[in-house]
């Protein structure tokens, strides 16, 4: 297993008051929860996937759900199946809007019937995998579709890897007297060829949607970085190593038995990494109170999905002095010919959740506030702040160290309603420049609190 090196001292800077403030850095947008509205004159990124019925439903929107309890730290370190199958359900209620669990589920699969079968792409490869009790919510919620009738035995949990030895067992994913298949075996297609020679899984080719389930995790390859929702794919190729570039990559995405079947994106935070292979076994995280980041993102773009795991995994390696991995794969994937999904924060639709900040209500209100992550990020001289207010208001953006402590205030005054910037030259409040490291910028706006995490490199 491959290594960064790890910096001298790897100890926190900051007194002890830095795990109260990071569970504010971390969740403090959970208050702003719904839809922000794309920008003035942007292009409707949804007409990209008219020409299927089926697809990315809702480019550019994504749910990112943290929640402590399912991850329980006592009496001993453990995954509670049961909440994170509560979080799963109530994750696609709010993706879909749909207040009730089973109609939710449903209105990710247009057109579904009780013959129609379902793919879900997993990966275990190492240690850190995509957990079983994250997939057991998946199947929990299909099993309510179609009044509750709809057969789970219908849909494939498959990975080039073997499911039983990472806990899959079918006593825990039998719903209504009907289990799905388990797989580690990807069945290949004889003869069907997409790019550079290799087969694409019989399991896309002859399924009716497809699930992709990838985990917040680092790979040590220079091309490659991370691993999550485009990348899990690989494991859909025969053999992978086939489409493992870059172009392969994201050519197999386009493919229309993915790109055209791919019914949800769920990325699996239970644990993560965010240095070294893919083989690594679940890292302790400095920017979650509880050390893991017990987050889970739901989404229909693969793309969107993919720029907050890189969001979410630079942020921690910051913490650790370990430089961002770029992987600027995902924005080659919303362009042409790609045109795989959304990777412009502006034009998206987040919606951060965690019960400590919002009450847990099937209907979520509409809270229209958005900080976007500033651009460039990271950034040497100066960086842009972009952010959202829903009416008229009075705002106040501060700029933080990883700590807590006010480095610079940047005032208060009234913003208009809609989209604003302001430009942070990187200095502190008596002119001098800031070193290098991560900072958080904080808008406040009567009730209203949001924080972005900023990177400053020299």
């Amino acid at each position: 297993m491959q290594h960064e090196n790890r910096p001298p001292d790897a100890s926190s800077p900051c007194s002890s008051g830095r795990r109260s403030f990071l569970k504010f850095s971390a969740l403090a947008a959970a208050a702003a929860v719904g839809r922000p509205l794309r920008a003035a004159g942007a292009p409707d990124l949804g007409r990209l996937f008219e020409r299927d019925p089926r697809g990315n439903l809702r480019p550019g929107r994504i749910v990112i759900y943290h929640d402590p309890t399912m991850q329980p730290a006592e009496p001993t370190p453990h995954i509670d199946k049961d909440r994170v199958a509560q979080v799963v359900q109530h994750g696609i209620r709010i993706l879909t809007g749909e207040p009730d669990t089973a109609a939710a589920f449903q209105s990710l699969f247009p057109g579904l019937t009780g013959t129609s079968r379902i793919a879900i792409k997993i990966n275990l490869l190492g240690v850190t995998d995509t957990r079983w009790e994250t997939v057991r919510g998946i199947v929990s919620g299909l099993s309510l579709m179609l009044g509750g009738t709809y057969d789970v035995s219908r849909v494939t949990i498959y990975d080039n890897y073997n499911p039983s030895s990472h806990g899959y067992t079918p006593s825990e994913f039998t719903f209504n007297g009907h289990t799905p298949i388990l797989t580690g075996n990807p069945n290949c297609y004889s003869g069907y060829y997409v790019y550079g020679g290799h087969q694409l899984s019989r399991y896309l080719l002859d399924y009716d949607y497809v699930i992709n389930c990838p985990v917040v995790k680092s790979h040590s390859d220079s091309n490659n970085q991370l691993t999550m929702s485009l990348k899990n794919h690989y494991g859909s190729c025969c053999p992978p190593s086939l489409c493992g570039n870059i172009p392969g990559m994201l050519t197999v995405n386009t493919d229309a038995n993915i790109k055209g079947k791919t019914a949800l994106v769920l990325m699996d935070g239970l644990r993560g990494t965010y240095t070294g292979g893919p083989s690594e076994p679940p890292q302790l995280w400095n920017t979650f109170p509880e050390g893991t980041p017990n987050t889970l993102f739901f989404s229909t773009d693969p793309v969107t999905n993919e720029y907050w795991g890189r969001d979410l995994i630079n942020a921690e390696r910051t913490t650790h002095g370990y430089s961002p991995k770029p992987c600027p794969w995902i924005e080659t994937a919303s362009a042409a010919p790609y045109e795989l999904g959304v990777c412009d924060p502006v034009q998206m639709a987040v919606i951060r959740y965690d019960p400590a900040d919002v009450p847990e209500d099937p209907s979520v209100r509409a809270g229209l506030a958005f900080l976007a992550p500033n651009v460039p990020n990271p950034f040497r001289d100066g960086t842009r702040l972009r952010f959202r207010l829903p009416q008229l208001a009075r705002a106040r953006i501060t700029i933080l160290d990883v700590c807590g402590r006010r480095v610079r205030d940047l005032g208060e005054r009234e913003w208009a309603a809609g989209y604003s910037e302001i430009d942070w030259d990187g200095r502190d409040g008596r002119g001098a420049s800031l070193p290098a490291g991560v900072y958080i910028a904080r808008l406040e706006a009567g009730e209203l609190r949001l924080a972005r995490r900023l990177l400053r490199v020299r």
